[in-house]
């Protein structure tokens, strides 16, 4: 620790003091210019500041990741409740898990899964006989190398005579405007479970989505970027 120079108080902006030389003799290559008091209380004020930010930023990261989970809990649960019942045991549900929450923001929240339930749009993604939350498990054939072990859980499965859906669901509040900007990871996934179910439903279609919930649209990823990516894994 060098001895220091003399104090002066946050009073004195732009005031400079030059630290003590060890050997007593100002100038010498031990003393430099001290940092200016405003600099001092500037950064007194800042590192406080950068903190409350940061927190700012975990909780609305927190508030972020429980609004996914809820999303996640009524999609997998409201389908196969009666149309008229809905509303009212997605308020329930969210009376007893979103705490924290004003009643205007559950209302709100509530109001928006039922609607996206709703929407024409959607209505083979949530019609009798999809089901939620589909564990799969398979091995991907790579020839002289192990073959790749798939496990996971489908958000959404829906199964006609002619083709067979899978849906991801994804909460992000910025979502890509394209197809081609969907992170990869989200992408990869969707081709691991394609290429399962493939073996399960043969002679069908099996399209891969991603249902973005806000705002509410159904992303369908194209085969040819799933191709790619069940080569980029079994290549």
């Amino acid at each position: 620790i060098r001895p220091a120079g003399k104090k002066r108080s946050c009073g004195d902006a732009g005031a400079t003091s030059t630290e003590e030389n060890p050997n007593g003799a100002p100038g010498g290559p031990a003393s430099r210019p001290a940092t200016t008091k405003a600099a001092h209380c500037t950064r007194r004020t800042a590192m406080p500041m950068a903190s409350a930010r940061g927190a700012e930023s975990r909780a609305a990261r927190s508030r972020a990741l429980r609004r996914g989970t809820l999303v996640h809990r009524l999609l997998q649960s409201l389908p196969d409740i009666a149309p008229e019942r809905r509303r009212e045991a997605a308020h329930n549900f969210l009376a007893r898990n979103a705490d924290g929450w004003s009643e205007a923001e559950r209302d709100t929240l509530a109001a928006q899964v039922v609607a996206l339930i709703e929407a024409p749009a959607f209505a083979a993604l949530f019609a009798p006989g999809s089901r939620a939350e589909v564990s799969i498990a398979g091995r991907i054939d790579r020839g002289a190398r192990p073959p790749a072990l798939v496990s996971g859980q489908i958000d959404r499965l829906a199964v006609t005579a002619a083709e067979v859906l899978i849906v991801d669901y994804k909460t992000s509040h910025a979502p890509p405007s394209a197809a081609a900007e969907a992170p990869r990871t989200y992408v990869q996934q969707l081709a691991l479970y394609r290429e399962v179910l493939r073996r399960l439903y043969p002679g069908r279609a099996v399209r891969c989505a991603l249902l973005w919930t806000e705002p509410a649209t159904l992303m369908d990823i194209p085969a040819a970027a799933l191709d790619a990516e069940l080569q980029s894994v079994a290549g």
